[in-house]
Order: structure tokens, then sequence, then C-alpha cells
């Protein structure tokens, strides 16, 4: 169970991004999966997968905690790739986002549903979810396990975040591997950052040897079937991580994140995470106006939940519908564990809207509600 779910938090512990933005930070680096739509070599390929699979680590140190989502809320981003992307809250207790991306060369898939364990003076986070990804040049399917991650210091003491254990990736089409071990940091920070491990391939024989730091690099060298690195072989990069801004924040988001933030050329959803009053509020730096937006936001969304109960009616997400008679792949939770939500296309069918200034987009008009007739009059703008 998420505690972080179940209390309401002060928002001087929080940063002004929503769990659904937080998700979309792996569409960063998708030219890796440009890469490797166009990789003959198999095992390479695979590589160049969890090269992709990277973007999201270095976030893992922001010690701050995205807002919850609101039932209904949404996120969407497009790019010069093509790609286009939706994240949606399809549940609220328990706290579960999925989201759905795509371009010509590859989809993605990906269920969230993060737990937490509170240890007295630090937290464990598990990222119970699922993620797939398919490259449409080969038909073959990849599924992720990230490695799970510790906030130190929650209390007392300067915090911070560490990502350790074993991370893999499933080709669940033939059956090669790729397997990593985040090693967890020791004392005075030996081993911090620090991952290492192997592609093997259908029949468990390593073939490609992964070294890197999770987040600053990775790289590949073709290696025997003891892992050693094949000599005169090639020591390929498959991920570096991009610049950090010139211009540093207090919460440490990249380049990246803050384009996440921005609603410049946009015309996002009424539902969507960048129009949320109390993370826009805090963007700017008034704790006391996000404050009051944030439970006002709860508040309505207790409303909807009992304005469903009395009638009797089901929240149905928009975008995506449950599936729970799917199949799930061998490295991959249950559907007891993680709830499997399928994209239902939806979001593809839907008008481009013509852009709008920025100023009429961030913090504005947030509206993800099932019932609109219990929020117009109060609805912020």
């Amino acid at each position: 169970m998420d505690i972080t779910s179940l209390v309401a938090l002060p928002v001087w512990i929080m940063m002004p991004f929503s769990m659904l933005q937080n998700i979309s930070e792996i569409m960063e680096y998708t030219d890796r999966l440009e890469k490797a739509a166009k990789t003959e070599d198999p095992y390479e390929r695979l590589a160049w997968v969890i090269g992709f699979t990277m973007g999201p680590f270095p976030g893992n140190e922001r010690t701050w905690k995205p807002f919850n989502p609101i039932l209904g809320e949404t996120f969407e981003l497009g790019m010069e790739n093509g790609l286009r992307f939706i994240a949606e809250q399809v549940s609220h207790h328990p706290p579960v986002g999925a989201a759905h991306a795509e371009n010509k060369d590859w989809e993605y898939d990906m269920v969230s549903a993060p737990t937490t364990k509170f240890l007295g003076n630090s937290i464990d986070i598990y990222p119970i979810g699922r993620t797939r990804i398919r490259l449409k040049s080969t038909g073959e399917v990849f599924s992720l396990v990230p490695p799970n991650c510790k906030a130190h210091n929650v209390i007392v003491g300067r915090t911070w975040v560490d990502s350790a254990g074993d991370f893999t990736l499933l080709n669940a089409t033939t059956g090669a591997k790729g397997s990593m071990y985040f090693t967890p940091c020791g004392w005075f920070g030996s081993g911090h950052h620090e991952i290492s491990g192997h592609v093997t391939d259908e029949e468990g024989k390593k073939r490609i040897a992964l070294t890197g730091m999770w987040n600053s690099y990775l790289d590949m060298q073709k290696c025997d079937e003891e892992g050693t690195p094949l000599p005169g072989s090639e020591l390929v990069r498959l991920w570096t991580c991009s610049e950090k801004p010139a211009d540093p924040d207090k919460y440490g988001f990249s380049n990246f994140a803050r384009m996440l933030m921005s609603g410049k050329g946009l015309n996002p959803l009424p539902s969507d995470s960048r129009r949320r009053p109390d993370r826009a509020a805090l963007q700017m730096g008034d704790h006391g106006v996000s404050g009051q937006h944030k439970y006002q936001l709860e508040e309505a969304q207790r409303a909807e939940k009992r304005e469903r109960e009395k009638r009797g009616d089901k929240w149905e997400p928009r975008f995506f519908r449950r599936t729970p008679e799917k199949e799930t792949f061998s490295n991959e939770f249950s559907d007891e564990q993680c709830p499997l939500w399928e994209f239902n296309g939806e979001y593809m069918k839907l008008e481009p809207r013509p852009a709008m200034p920025e100023g009429d987009c961030a913090g504005k008009n947030f509206f993800p509600w099932q019932y609109p007739e219990l929020h117009r009059k109060g609805q912020s703008s």
C-alpha cells in the first residue's frame, strides 16, 4: 500500500509535478528505441531498449514528492519524432496510473501502482507496475521490472534517495534478457550509482556486458560466455544523461522535466496535470495558495466519490480499460498485485486542438470531474 496516498501531505514537502508527469519522464530518450528498431543484432537491439529505460533514474534523486493525481487526471505529450503520449489516473484507492505512447517505430504501455513502506527515518519505495515496449519492425515485446528505491533521512538528516537491487528487461518474444544489479550505496558513498550486468540469449548464455552509473551513463560491450569483454570489442555508449540546466532550481528538475511543466504551444485537455491550480501555485513559489487549492481538489474528489456511491455509478476511465483476462509474462506482477489495464485507442481519435497562450494553461480550468454540476461554481480559473 502507498501510505502517502492515505494521508494529507503538506505542500512544503512536494514539487510542482504530478505523478503522471513523473512517469512520463521515460519519454526523454526515445531516440534509443528508434536506434533499437534499426539494429539487426537481437542482443544489441535489446541493449538499446535498456538504454531507453534508463531515462527516469536520474530523476529518482529528487527528494521532493510529486502530487498524487486526482481520479481522471491526465497528462499528454507530443514530440517532433511523431511521439504521442497519454497518461491517466485510472484508480484512486489503490492509486493506479496507466500510460500509452507510440510513434512509427514502437509502442509503449505502462501501468504504475507503486507502494511504500515507512521505516522510521526512511521509506522504501516499491515500483509495482507493468511496462511493455513493442518494436514494430520486429514485433518483439519487451517487459521491464526496475529496482526498488529508498528515501533516507526523511525526518532527521539530509534526505537522499538510492536505487538498488535487480533490474530486468525480458524479451518476452524470444526469451533473451537483460539483467543488471544496481549497487546499494555503502559507507562513505562506496558503490553509489554503480550498475553492471549482462544481456543473455535464449539459453541463458552471456552475450553483452553492461556497465555504468544509473545517474549518468550506460555502456555495452560484446563478451564471452563468462561475461568477460571480448578483446578488441568496441565499447558502445547506450545512454548518457542529458546536461543539467544552467540555472538549477531547488527541486533538481532536468530540462526535460521543465518542458513537461510548460504549456507552451499546447492546448491540453481540461484534465491535464499542467492545469492543476495547486501544482501551478507551487511552481510560482506560493505555498499558501498551493495548499488551499490542494485541499479544495481533495474535497472535490471526496464529493465525487460520495455522489458516485449515492447514484450507484461506476468510474470509467476515458482512455484505458481493465483487462484482467490478459496474460502476464514470467517476470511480471500478477493482476492481483498490479491490475491489468489496456489502452483503448480513444486518445488517438481526438481532433487536434489549436495552441493557446501558455499563461492560459498553467493552473487554469482544471476539470477531471465525472459530475460537472458539483463543481462548475467553484472551478479554479
